[in-house]
C-alpha cells in the first residue's frame, strides 16, 4: 500500500507535465515530437549499464532533485528551444529513473504474490491515478490563469512529500524483498537443514515446542491463517504464539526474526 501511495504522489508531476509544461512549448512542434522521449530512453539505458556498486537510493534522490530543478527552470527560462532542451532533459530523465524503479519493483513482487495480476493492476491504476490527478490540477490552474509559478510550487510540494516518503519506503521494500528471498531459500532447503536452523534459534530463544513449530512456518513465509490450518489451532492462538516468539527475541517483525536466523547461520 505504501509503495502504491508513493507512485500516486510522484506521478502527479507527470500530469502537470502533460497539461502545463508540454502545452507551453507546443509552438516547437517538430522538436517536442521527435526529441520529447529521448532523455527518458537515455536515462534507462544509462541505468542499465551503471555499476551495481552505486546505491539505488542515491540515484532516486538525484532523480527527485532533477524533477525540482526542471520546474525551477520552467519558471526561470523562456520558451525557446534551448530552454525546452534543459527542462525536458531534467524532467524526462527523472521519469525514466522512476519508471524503471516502479516497474522493476513490481516485477519482483509478481514472483512472490499469489495473484500477480492483482499486483500489476493496482500498480497500473496507481500510476494512471497520479497522472490524472496532476492533469486535473494542471487544467484547473490553466483555466484560472494560475500556471507558471503556482504549478512549480505544487510540484515542489510533491517533491518534498516524495523526499519524506522515500527513506521509509526504501526500508520497507528492502525488508520485504529480503524476506521473500529468504522464504524461497528456506522452503527449498532439505528438511534436515530447516530443522537445524529452527533448533538453533529455538535453543537461543528458549522456545516451546509449539512456538518452534510456529516459528518454522513463519520462516516459510506462511500467513497466520495458513499456520492455523496446518497446526489445527485458531488464528488468535497463532497470534499469541507469534507475540511470545517476538517477545523472547525482543523483536517486532518477521523480518527481524529472519535477521536473527541469518546471523546464527553465518556463525
Amino acid at each position: 500500500l505504501f509503495f502504491y501511495i508513493f507512485i500516486v504522489i510522484l506521478t502527479i508531476n507527470s500530469g502537470l507535465m502533460y497539461h502545463v509544461i508540454n502545452p507551453a512549448f507546443e509552438h516547437l512542434e517538430s522538436l517536442t515530437s521527435w526529441y520529447w522521449a529521448v532523455p527518458y530512453v537515455a536515462a534507462i539505458f544509462i541505468l542499465r549499464n551503471l555499476s551495481r556498486k552505486i546505491k539505488s537510493s542515491y540515484i532516486l534522490y538525484l532523480a527527485i532533485a532533477m524533477i525540482g530543478l526542471s520546474f525551477i527552470a520552467f519558471i526561470a527560462l523562456d520558451r525557446s528551444a534551448a530552454s525546452y532542451f534543459v527542462i525536458n532533459i531534467l524532467m524526462l530523465g527523472s521519469y525514466g529513473v522512476y519508471d524503471l524503479f516502479f516497474w522493476s519493483i513490481l516485477g519482483v513482487m509478481l514472483d512472490y504474490h499469489e495473484n500477480p495480476a492483482k499486483i500489476l493492476g493496482i500498480g497500473l491504476s496507481a500510476n494512471v491515478l497520479g497522472i490524472v490527478l496532476g492533469g486535473l490540477v494542471g487544467s484547473n490552474l490553466i483555466e484560472n490563469n494560475l500556471h507558471g509559478i503556482n504549478t512549480s510550487l505544487l510540484a515542489f510540494a510533491v517533491v518534498c512529500v516524495t523526499l519524506a516518503l522515500l527513506p521509509p519506503l526504501n526500508k520497507r521494500l528492502s525488508s520485504m524483498l529480503k524476506g521473500h528471498t529468504y522464504f524461497t531459500a528456506f522452503t527449498e532447503m532439505p528438511q534436515f537443514k530447516q530443522n537445524s536452523q529452527i533448533d538453533k534459534i529455538s535453543t537461543f530463544g528458549n522456545l516451546s515446542e509449539r512456538e518452534k513449530q510456529v516459528a518454522s512456518l513463519l520462516l516459510q513465509g506462511k500467513t497466520y491463517k495458513t499456520i492455523a490450518g496446518e497446526l489445527f489451532i485458531s488464528e488468535n492462538t497463532v497470534k499469541y504464539y507469534v507475540k511470545n516468539i517476538y517477545s523472547k527475541f525482543n523483536i517486532q517483525s518477521r523480518a527481524e526474526l529472519i535477521d536473527i536466523v541469518m546471523e546464527k547461520e553465518t556463525r
